[in-house]
């Protein structure tokens, strides 16, 4: 499970010619293509606590009911902040991006670190017809806030209704999608990797390194139960649920 980075290989010299699409020519490709997605983990600045959003658009967000008017209903649970890869864009250029954009906040490159790449499918989206779904290539990274930017995270209302501070082994113990399990996991592990590796740049015994080393492999190898997944996404007053299948 454990990633060292996410290289970016231009060959060649790319040209974005990115360009707006309508709602129903989106939908169209989206029919057709797995998107790209940069989502990051943000983490207090000693790192005991993630930040999650519960976003309000498709495909975090439970089907919309036919009734006219229609229903209210609850986004379904929390998730990443993050969103699209444009054409061109590494993970880390889309982070910045999106931070800038949904947090304003501006971040340099290097303080982001990746985490690990996984693959969605959701059988709901937010473009006609919302029941064909969108599939998704996910790279998430990761970002030690800094004290002063603490107060400055304000989440976008059009892109999220709540948020909130969670701690890894609650996110781990709880109700959450495995796909978020899944990314902490691989944050814990790297945190392993960084140990071991402060321990063999100072020079520290070799007792020492040997017990670090065990710790980040064993650490590094965890994935998560194939199969149905115990975790599922409901919102009663929809008489609606769906669950996740998750596939090694």
């Amino acid at each position: 499970m454990f990633q060292a980075s996410l290289p970016h290989h231009d060959t060649g010299g790319f040209t974005s010619h990115r360009k707006f699409l309508s709602d129903k020519e989106y939908g169209e490709a989206l029919d057709c293509i797995v998107k790209a997605c940069s989502d990051m983990l943000l983490l207090s600045p000693d790192g005991q606590l993630v930040f999650l959003g519960k976003r309000v658009v498709h495909p975090q967000e439970l089907p919309s009911p036919t009734p006219s008017p229609p229903i209210p209903f609850p986004p379904p649970d929390w998730w990443f902040v993050g969103g699209r890869i444009f054409p061109g864009e590494t993970p880390v250029q889309s982070c910045r991006r999106l931070l800038q954009r949904e947090l304003g906040l501006l971040v340099e490159p290097e303080r982001f670190t990746t985490v690990c790449a996984q693959s969605l499918a959701w059988a709901m989206r937010e473009q006609l017809p919302k029941e064909h779904g969108t599939t998704d290539a996910q790279f998430v990274l990761s970002l030690m806030l800094r004290e002063d930017e603490m107060g400055k995270v304000v989440l976008d209302p059009k892109e999220y209704s709540e948020s909130q501070w969670a701690r890894p082994e609650d996110i781990l113990s709880g109700s959450y999608h495995p796909a978020l399990k899944f990314a902490v996991h691989a944050l814990l592990a790297r945190r392993k990797l960084q140990a071991l590796q402060v321990a063999v740049s100072e020079g520290q015994d070799d007792g020492r390194i040997a017990e670090l080393a065990r710790a980040f492999v064993h650490a590094s190898m965890h994935s998560p139960p194939s199969g149905r997944s115990d975790y599922q996404l409901s919102a009663r007053e929809l008489d609606y649920e769906c669950e996740v299948v998750t596939t090694l």
